[in-house]
């Protein structure tokens, strides 16, 4: 395996990078309130943390999910991956250099309580099959996982690449390659992206949820990882679109969201319930409580009661018969 592959920068890629710089550029220095920046971050790491999860085959959507804990093996995948994506946050930015350890703290958040395995590269051989069981991929040995990941490493910190986004697209492609995880590789190496962005201090201030558009069009993903080594600049022009598409989206979400006339600011878990409740369109309490099994039960009945009396929400029935939805305005 050639660490890194062949590949170059084509004038079809320079455009693509220039509208994205200029848009981190434009993003870095939006003066924003920072309740809406907040929200759109939130938003934001939660669709990145539930979209890669679902490439990887979870049958959850936007509206199942929230930042609470959950025994429940597809929720907790999510959750998993919102605390690596905040271990990146806190611990790599501006870093300049990416680790090992650093690999496997994220392998071991991405698959806490999940398996056994978690933190600890493969000390076997593994595939990678389709969806009719058939071998479509066989990575190296386990025998020649660390020499990889040293070289792996080594492409990373060096400075021979000067874009960070091209030098994140194709370390994502590399270890996807090298495969070194019985189980993860898939959601690690996607937050590799973002790692690898933030220890270069190239940063948006906001999560890009580009796995949005990777879910979206997975079988286009799937296609080009796979003929990545062999191709790997259209490998490239397929994840820098990705990124630019999702970027636009971001950036309008933040256009609507502050051109909102008489705009409520709502604590998190108040905007969480008001969410679900326009989302559902019609909520029972029991159906909320289920949501929030941590929080106490008055507490949340004080939420309902704020979202009521701003004019947010209604009532209808009394007390266990109760039913909520959104206010027509």
């Amino acid at each position: 395996m050639k660490i890194p592959p062949t590949y170059s920068i084509t004038p079809e890629m320079i455009e693509l990078i220039a509208k994205i710089e200029s848009q981190r550029i434009n993003f870095v220095s939006l003066e924003i309130a920072s309740q809406i920046k907040e929200n759109i971050q939130r938003k934001s790491l939660l669709k990145s943390s539930l979209y890669s999860a679902r490439i990887e085959g979870n049958p959850l959507e936007l509206s199942e999910v929230s930042f609470g804990k959950s025994k429940d093996v597809s929720k907790l995948e999510v959750f998993n991956i919102i605390e690596a994506s905040k271990f990146i946050e806190k611990n790599t930015k501006g870093a300049n250099t990416v680790t090992k350890e650093m690999l496997l703290e994220l392998h071991k958040k991405v698959l806490k309580d999940i398996n056994q395995d978690a933190g600890y590269f493969r000390t076997e051989q593994s595939a990678i099959f389709n969806e009719a069981g058939v071998a479509v991929y066989m990575p190296p040995s386990p025998f020649d996982i660390a020499k990889l990941i040293n070289e792996f490493l080594t492409y990373i910190n060096d400075d021979a690449e000067k874009f960070p986004l091209v030098k994140a697209f194709v370390a994502h492609l590399i270890f996807e390659k090298i495969h070194p995880f019985l189980d993860g590789n898939g959601r690690v190496g996607r937050l590799l992206i973002s790692l690898i962005l933030k220890a270069k201090g190239w940063d948006f201030n906001f999560a890009i949820p580009f796995e949005e558009y990777l879910d979206d069009n997975r079988s286009e993903y799937y296609f080009y990882l796979d003929k990545g080594f062999t191709d790997t600049n259209e490998y490239l022009l397929f994840m820098l679109q990705a990124f630019l598409s999702e970027i636009e989206k971001v950036r309008e979400d933040i256009k609507n969201e502050s051109s909102k006339k008489d705009l409520i600011f709502l604590p998190p878990r108040q905007e969480e319930i008001f969410t679900i409740i326009k989302e559902q369109k019609i909520v029972s309490f029991d159906m909320i409580r289920r949501r929030f099994l941590k929080v106490p039960e008055r507490t949340l009945r004080y939420d309902l009661k704020k979202l009521l009396d701003k004019g947010m929400i209604e009532r209808s029935g009394e007390t266990k018969g109760s039913f909520y939805r959104a206010k027509l305005t």
